[in-house]
């Protein structure tokens, strides 16, 4: 039975596809190449990852974090620049921290959200009312937080 080349990372296993009829299992050095090939491609994208990071103060009531946590997700919909009138935020995920690592230095809660363009997260930090809103809904709410961002392949 003939099976195409699913893995083409050198030319010499490109030909052993092509030309002899057994199928191929993958070793570390076809893995490798392969998962290289994958990762070096060049992104059409600028998207910008921004992780919040909080840990709540101990005080605190477990519906006034939930209230917080909801708040926060829903910028997704309520996050609306002036001209487009259309969410810009481009995908949002949220969660209780659970690493088993423990190595979360007292982090409770991340919410991981997506912007297109540097633009469009410069508006959200700086000019969106929904979002500057929020931020003044937090004063007293939060222990320790912690904002990373990165631009996805940028290294």
């Amino acid at each position: 039975m003939s099976r195409g080349c699913c893995f083409p990372s050198t030319a010499l296993l490109q030909h052993h596809c092509n030309h002899h009829h057994h199928l191929l299992i993958p070793t570390r050095n076809t893995l490798s190449a392969t998962a290289s090939l994958l990762l070096v491609r060049p992104r059409t994208s600028n998207m910008i990852t921004h992780i919040v990071q909080f840990q709540f103060k101990s005080s605190l009531a477990p519906e006034r974090i939930q209230e917080t946590c909801a708040h926060l997700v829903s910028l997704k919909d309520k996050c609306l620049p002036p001209i487009t009138q259309k969410p810009y935020i481009k995908s949002f995920n949220a969660g209780k921290q659970d690493s088993p690592e423990g190595k979360n230095n007292g982090i409770t809660h991340v919410f991981v959200m997506e912007f297109e363009s540097d633009q469009d997260r410069e508006y959200y930090l700086t000019k969106d009312p929904a979002h500057l809103g929020f931020v003044q809904t937090l004063d007293g709410l939060i222990e320790k937080s912690q904002v990373v961002d990165f631009t996805e392949g940028v290294f």
